[in-house]
């Protein structure tokens, strides 16, 4: 398979369509090998509109909802990025591509160890991977220009509000997986109490499923 034709073809067929012109992240997407973050049995489908199955409950999302995530978090070459949940590190790493440092935490340290060696494959060295509750752990007094939520989530978790600098954005999808569909909002600090919400698109995508028993459970994996 031409995997770099195919990969021109997602763009021009399936990304540009869909309204994704941020030339920053067409480059993004351009430069990193899909599917090489897949498992072989699906790198067939890395440039698919489909979502493809990771093992455990997971899946990947269709490549032109990662564009439109990409797009509305408006990163920029000096921006700190938080990925929450690191599915195959592909967000990751095409938000690599466009700013300075990202960090993506997931609760399974397999998937972490996966995704970096993933990246590390493709030349990328400005990802930090962690491990641990997806809310409740990430990294003591740090603050973020741009947090992608890989994935949806019934509410806004407010933690994640809190940690956006001024002028961060928060791109999170909202719903429930039983609804038909849900919410992508972009949500940006504006004061240290205020934050303006912007709807970006009706979606229905993999929710961050809770991986435990019901009265062990501590988070969310994507």
């Amino acid at each position: 398979m031409n995997f770099e034709h195919a990969r021109a073809n997602m763009i021009e067929q399936q990304v540009r369509p869909w309204d994704v012109l941020d030339q920053r992240v067409l480059n993004a997407l351009a430069e990193i090998p899909r599917e090489t973050f897949l498992p072989q049995q699906h790198q067939g489908l890395a440039y698919s509109d489909t979502r493809i199955p990771l093992g455990n409950g997971r899946y990947s999302l269709n490549p032109n909802i990662e564009a439109r995530l990409l797009q509305a978090a408006v990163l920029e070459p000096d921006d700190r990025t938080l990925i929450i949940g690191c599915g195959t590190g592909y967000l990751a790493a095409c938000a690599a591509k466009m700013c300075k440092h990202v960090e993506s935490i997931d609760t399974e340290a397999a998937v972490n160890e996966q995704a970096q060696q993933n990246a590390a494959g493709c030349g990328i060295d400005n990802i930090k991977f962690f491990t641990g509750d997806l809310i409740a752990d990430l990294p003591d007094k740090t603050s973020y220009d741009a947090i992608i939520v890989n994935g949806s989530l019934p509410t806004i978790p407010e933690r994640l509000k809190t940690r956006l600098t001024i002028n961060g954005r928060l791109i999170i999808t909202v719903g429930n997986e039983n609804e038909p569909t849900m919410e992508t909002f972009a949500i940006r600090r504006i004061g240290q109490t205020d934050w303006l919400e912007q709807s970006v698109l009706d979606t229905h995508i993999p929710s961050l499923i809770a991986d435990k028993p019901a009265e062990e459970k501590t988070g969310f994996v994507f």
